[in-house]
């Protein structure tokens, strides 16, 4: 049987045509020249660090905020790689990669933002969870101001339609494989000071979404997809899973806050709480494909469905939290 959760995180839509982005005067991103660092070079410093983790993902934050410098430009980041070596399996996309992650650095007004593409993942690599170990090293060398992790998510709720981009900072675990027996299995995590949004995600659900929103399909987008900044959380689990109007998985009675569920992002904060940090963060991720209506047939029917969703909307409902991205970063300028 195919491994889902490993087609989902490699699958790659190739070279796709973004339409321009109006952005304000002064926001563009700004990329540096693609350049030829060591990888066992520490990583830049930066205002913001921005991690997004599947290939699609990555494809699509190159293409809005690194424009004209290509992902395969980005440089490969693999310090300290032989202690990460061991930590990983079979199926761990950075053993094949033999880096941690890949980097490149822009500008937006005065901030300066490091973007990042993981290789190492929670529900891939060993039981030491080194996913938690990259953060921390990341974090270090970065110094940032504030943290985002980003990407793709399965949507939860039936209003939430393909390509809606949910801004939170709570992230709550559901463990319930490898990582079952951890004290963090079930763990939530609330960013103190509630969450703050300002003018940009306005601006970019009226101008900027709607650019390249026709690429999504009416019969999935019964509204136009939007922004949503939103008190409720994200919700981690430790496999490929997803919601279904049966709740198959539990994912919905497990976190009934939560608007979107995928396999990282509370790794954040679990690694700013054992750093006794607290740099600001969000996770910012889209309904790459909704929840799926269990009248599709079984698992597996359902699996194919948001497979195929995913392969031919992911990088298109990206683009959506990638401007989101710039809209919190360009909400840090003067």
């Amino acid at each position: 049987m195919a491994d889902a959760l490993l087609a989902r995180l490699s699958y790659d839509p190739g070279r796709q045509d973004l339409a321009s982005i109006p952005w304000p005067k002064g926001l563009a991103p700004s990329p540096f020249p693609a350049g030829h660092a060591s990888p066992s070079a520490p990583l830049p410093r930066a205002d913001v660090l921005v991690v997004t983790w599947t290939a699609a993902e990555s494809r699509a934050m190159a293409d809005v905020l690194t424009p004209g410098v290509h992902i395969t430009e980005w440089a490969h980041y693999a310090e300290h790689w032989d202690e990460y070596l061991p930590l990983l399996t079979g199926r761990s996309p950075a053993k094949f990669s033999r880096c941690m992650a890949n980097y490149h650095l822009t500008d937006i007004g005065s901030k300066r933002v490091l973007c990042v593409k993981s290789n190492l993942h929670l529900a891939t690599d060993g039981t030491t969870a080194p996913v938690v170990k990259l953060w921390k090293q990341m974090v270090a060398e970065v110094q940032p101001k504030l943290v985002i992790t980003t990407g793709t998510a399965g949507g939860i709720g039936e209003t939430t339609v393909l390509g809606d981009v949910f801004v939170v900072n709570a992230a709550k675990f559901n463990c319930t494989k490898a990582f079952k027996d951890k004290p963090w299995a079930q763990q939530r995590f609330a960013q103190s000071g509630g969450l703050s949004i300002g003018p940009n995600v306005s601006l970019a659900n009226d101008h900027l979404i709607p650019a390249n929103a026709g690429r999504l399909p009416s019969d999935l987008t019964p509204h136009a997809p939007s922004i949503w900044a939103s008190t409720g959380d994200v919700e981690t689990v430790d496999y490929f899973a997803f919601a279904d109007t049966d709740d198959s998985f539990g994912v919905i009675a497990n976190d009934p806050q939560a608007h979107t569920e995928e396999m990282d992002d509370a790794t954040l904060p679990l690694a700013l709480s054992q750093l006794g940090s607290s740099i600001p963060w969000l996770s910012i991720r889209n309904a790459s494909d909704p929840e799926v209506p269990s009248s599709i047939g079984d698992i597996s029917a359902q699996k194919r469905w948001a497979a195929k969703i995913y392969e031919k909307y992911g990088y298109w409902t990206t683009v959506g939290s990638a401007i989101a991205c710039w809209a919190a970063i360009a909400d840090l300028n003067p």
